[in-house]
């Protein structure tokens, strides 16, 4: 049986890859993990996740009276390296990932291609899906004693949702991001952070740069149901984006973080917010969106 010479090549060439990265990442634990130590999948989080973010991969659900009745979230930082080396200093590297959707709420008068008539009654042949936003992509993280950082690269999407899709123009949404945020935490109860970003690719174009900052307050903890533990809570992010003529975002969040232990990661959130500014979805990015909601959120 003859072989195409370019496959055999190609498959050389990739066969050649994987051994030289392999031998790469066998060479790096190797080194590294006499340091020290190195885990693999860790428990926690070098630069944990910020929860006043609403666009840091989480996992939740907001009702609201926004543009959007409804919105969810499907996402999370997975660390797959974690190296401890002797100066007790922490360093990461993972992927993280989310989908939002926005729903409406099925509106029959505003969205009248929607409803169909069948057996004598009127039913809305939609999901009421308005938007969706996608994002994907990796992290390298630091951390020595109360100051962290993280540089992530990071891809995102927009796409019109079913609602709206004889109702508004759409276009296609697509970014690469780069961000540098330092995070600093005294204490169990306060955390602020800050960075700035450039969007290395953006479509549509846009001026490339924004910067980022906000905050975590917390409660001291006190005994909840059944001996769990809980703590009240108050985020707040804000975003300044050099597009759409100037971006200001403002997201605010009061709240309970419920814990089955104190010194438990995963934890569940309650919370009233509040988002002043442009939409934090792609598709409606030049648009005003002025919103309170309730949420529940569940920490990993």
């Amino acid at each position: 049986m003859l072989t195409n010479p370019s496959v055999k090549n190609k498959t050389l060439k990739k066969f050649a890859f994987l051994c030289v990265s392999v031998s790469l990442w066998l060479i790096f634990c190797v080194v590294f993990a006499g340091e020290e130590h190195l885990d693999f999948l860790p428990n926690q989080l070098v630069f944990a996740s910020l929860i006043g973010d609403p666009r840091e991969p989480h996992y939740g659900a907001v009702i609201q009276d926004g543009p959007n009745s409804y919105e969810g979230a499907i996402g999370s930082s997975i660390e797959l390296l974690q190296w401890h080396p002797a100066d007790e200093s922490r360093w990461g590297m993972g992927i993280m990932g989310a989908g939002y959707i926005g729903l409406g709420n099925a509106d029959y008068t505003s969205y009248p291609l929607r409803v169909v008539q069948k057996n004598g009654y009127l039913i809305y042949n939609a999901f009421p899906e308005r938007v969706s936003d996608y994002q994907l992509g990796v992290y390298f993280s630091q951390s020595s004693g109360l100051v962290s950082h993280r540089l992530e690269y990071v891809h995102f999407s927009s796409h019109l949702g079913d609602e709206l899709f004889d109702y508004v123009q759409r276009f296609i949404y697509t970014r690469e991001s780069f961000r540098f945020t330092t995070s600093f935490q005294p204490s169990e109860n306060f955390r602020f952070y800050a960075g700035v970003g450039y969007w290395g690719h953006i479509d549509p174009v846009e001026k490339p740069f924004f910067i980022h900052w906000g905050t975590e307050l917390y409660t001291d903890s006190f005994g909840f149901i059944g001996g769990t533990a809980g703590r009240g809570y108050f985020a707040y992010d804000i975003k300044i984006k050099d597009e759409a003529g100037g971006v200001v975002n403002h997201s605010f969040q009061w709240g309970l973080q419920w814990k089955w232990k104190k010194e438990t990661s995963p934890a569940i959130r309650l919370a009233v917010l509040y988002y002043n500014g442009n939409s934090e979805y792609g598709q409606f990015y030049r648009l005003n969106d002025n919103h309170w909601g309730l949420g529940i959120y569940f920490d990993p």
